[in-house]
């Protein structure tokens, strides 16, 4: 294993971003796979970078890192943050093994999609959100010891998260406010007070698969972190709930997204302050002549391979004895036909002066 250091402040000259991701790629190529580097607020440390041996691992000790450490970062990278780390920590994760002996900043595995995030402290807003997995690998785990800030696990479309509670009594809940809106995948594991959740979740027991499941996990996360004393207090499991997404089942009613924002969203809108919201919603784009572009096929290079009829999204696009043409009742003018079509054969005008 070869080990390389990098200071990147070197007499009041700080070294930029782009410099030190561009030394560290470099030092990769030559064979290093074993950095510690004392940063000084640069962004994505770690990110997605290959060892030049692909059997190699990475492993990175960092010490005062900007935002997005580990963005999409990929697996056989060993991340470790001594002390706490600012937003967007594991952005876009697609393996690495991330560890924070600290607290992160917001939207910590923000869109998570492989490997592990392991957090000593606590995690800002939004974290967990828009998380995901596919399931031709492994899915992405996010744990973290203490709470997590308000609007946690938005959106959340799958993975698993762990949030401890650990030294969090004076909370009214460890996922602080409005946690789990829009939630409709992936499961939250929860230990102690929780308060303001969506709707479109629920609140279960642990079955023996989740117990199963946290007692092995626990002591890996807790391992990780150096905390392992901490397991008595943690795992009595009966102190444990787990979050998931409502089903079609479970007697939810649909709500509209006007309804949403005036009963369930921040009050009187998210920029109350500045303006009235109406509560409307825009339709979706329009079709027929109130559509901004026009698509139109020229036969010239044509080589007949439907690659415009398979990407349209709205099946616009017909073809009689290999003419094609666009359907103006179903087209928005979205320009997918032009920007797919290797040939050419689509271009796009603009329609908005004979709208006007």
């Amino acid at each position: 294993m070869k080990k390389y250091s990098i200071q990147t402040l070197n007499e009041n000259k700080r070294m930029s971003t782009q410099e030190l991701l561009q030394l560290i790629t470099a030092k990769v190529e030559e064979g290093y796979t074993d950095f510690e580097i004392n940063a000084c607020g640069q962004h994505n440390i770690g990110g997605s970078v290959w060892a030049k041996d692909r059997a190699q691992s990475l492993h990175f000790l960092l010490r005062n890192p900007g935002q997005r450490v580990g963005a999409m970062a990929l697996k056989g990278t060993d991340i470790f943050v001594e002390g706490s780390a600012p937003a967007d920590v594991g952005w876009l994760n697609s393996g690495a093994e991330i560890i924070v002996d600290g607290d992160c900043g917001d939207t910590a595995a923000h869109c998570a999609a492989g490997g592990k995030i392991y957090v000593s402290g606590r995690v800002g807003t939004r974290s967990g959100a828009l998380m995901k997995h596919d399931p031709k690998f492994e899915s992405p785990e996010f744990w973290v010891l203490k709470n997590t800030g308000s609007f946690s696990f938005e959106f959340m479309g799958g993975g698993i998260a762990v949030v401890c509670g650990y030294d969090c009594d004076e909370f009214s809940s460890v996922l602080g406010n409005r946690s789990c809106v829009g939630m409709v995948g992936g499961v939250i594991y929860v230990r102690g007070k929780i308060q303001d959740i969506a709707e479109c979740v629920k609140i279960v027991n642990l079955d023996e698969n989740d117990i199963n499941f946290l007692n092995s996990g626990l002591k890996e996360f807790l391992n990780k972190i150096n905390k392992l004393d901490l397991y008595t207090s943690l795992s009595n499991f009966l102190d444990w709930k787990k979050i998931i997404p409502c089903t079609k089942n479970d007697n939810t009613k649909k709500m509209s997204v006007s309804e949403f924002k005036e009963k369930v969203w921040v009050k009187d809108g998210i920029f109350s302050d500045f303006v009235r919201d109406d509560f409307k919603v825009f339709p979706i784009p329009s079709p027929g002549e109130g559509r901004f572009h026009i698509p139109s096929w020229n036969a010239e290079n044509c080589i007949n391979c439907k690659i415009c009829i398979n990407n349209c999204p709205q099946s616009a696009i017909e073809e009689n004895d290999k003419i094609y043409k666009s359907n103006p009742e179903k087209c928005i003018g979205c320009g997918i036909c032009s920007a797919v079509c290797s040939k050419k054969c689509w271009t796009i005008s603009d329609n908005r002066q004979e709208i006007a």
